[in-house]
């Protein structure tokens, strides 16, 4: 489960090393993460190294975690009125 995490976050872009994965196992080994809110917390924060990432986690997280679906961001979906703009240009 945490491994698919890890490297879901890695297809998405995110560069999160086998160094911070391990430091996060050590942590889950110790016990210090008792809950689903502190594994996102303590995650988000061994993982991510800059802030820019904190969206696409935030969504590769509630995917996994929460079962909601994961759009890829390069496919952005236009409501009608900025397609109608692009379309007339």
């Amino acid at each position: 489960m945490f491994v698919d995490f890890f490297y879901s976050l890695k297809k998405a872009g995110i560069p999160v090393s086998p160094t911070s994965f391990l430091r996060l196992q050590r942590a889950l080994g110790l016990g210090l993460i008792n809950s689903i809110d502190d594994f996102y917390t303590s995650a988000r924060a061994i993982l991510v190294k800059s802030e820019r990432y904190f969206d696409l986690y935030d969504q590769i997280f509630a995917h996994k975690f929460q079962g909601t679906e994961f759009k890829d961001p390069t496919e952005l979906e236009l409501s009608k009125s900025p397609r109608l703009s692009l379309q007339n240009g």
